[in-house]
């Protein structure tokens, strides 16, 4: 997913930028950086604290569970059961139009990196998968198969967002000059972790830059209207840095 800048960043920034002795380029430098910032924040869940970071998590484990008919510890009988297959190997399944169903050998998954792989190839790309799945796609794991791919799947928390600040805090370094913008590492650290998957660059002729988020799930996560205020909050917040540095600079002339 990306937005592209054109060196343009209307009359009122630009008046600005230059009554604080900066040009177009570097206040559309400033610019994107708070977009990154804004576009993580507004990235769904909302915010870049704590509570969105536990929504996530929350919201990850929900995602696996309607992928995954899982197996407590009590049952584990039962699971030696439906491996060896026949008649026996059949569980109620309520989702949908529910009723028994067979369960087929290659739906019993015990490898974390399988059981992920299939839950991503459910949702196709897509934040979740749906609420309603159709028996065919489901598949059976322990409980203790299962927690090991929570594990490993909350290593991803925080990605998406992660990639807009990682494309601010490249934007970053495209300014020149002192007083950069900048996006602080203490900033939603959980996700910028994932940092990488962001990138800003110019364009051959340096008059666009692009941000750019390589999440699968980024456009899934960022509704349009999301996206227009976290552009409106950008442009709100870059003019406001230049009227406060502004007024502080005229106050140390003085």
């Amino acid at each position: 997913m990306t937005f592209k800048f054109e060196e343009d960043p209307g009359i009122t920034m630009e008046r600005l930028a230059k009554k604080f002795k900066e040009d177009a380029s570097q206040a559309t430098a400033r610019l994107a950086v708070a977009s990154g910032k804004n576009l993580a924040n507004k990235t769904q869940p909302w915010g870049l604290g704590k509570k969105a970071r536990k929504t996530i998590e929350e919201n990850v484990v929900d995602a696996a569970r309607r992928v995954c008919y899982i197996i407590p510890p009590k049952n584990q009988a039962f699971m030696t059961r439906l491996k060896k297959g026949g008649r026996g190997a059949r569980v109620k399944y309520k989702t949908g139009f529910g009723g028994w169903h067979e369960v087929m050998p290659s739906q019993i998954m015990s490898d974390s990196r399988q059981i992920n792989r299939h839950i991503d190839k459910v949702r196709a790309g897509k934040a979740n998968p749906p609420r309603w799945i159709p028996w065919s796609d489901i598949i059976v794991v322990s409980t203790a198969a299962f927690n090991k791919a929570m594990t490993a799947r909350r290593k991803r928390i925080g990605i998406h967002k992660g990639g807009w600040l990682g494309a601010g805090i490249q934007a970053a370094g495209l300014q020149g000059g002192p007083e950069r913008a900048k996006i602080g590492k203490n900033v939603a650290n959980w996700a910028q972790k994932h940092r990488r998957i962001g990138s800003a660059r110019y364009d051959g002729d340096r008059r666009y830059i692009t941000l750019t988020n390589r999440g699968k799930a980024a456009q899934w996560l960022l509704t349009a209207g999301d996206e227009q205020a976290a552009m409106e909050k950008a442009w709100q917040d870059t003019e406001g840095w230049y009227k406060k540095a502004i007024k502080r600079r005229e106050k140390e002339q003085r």
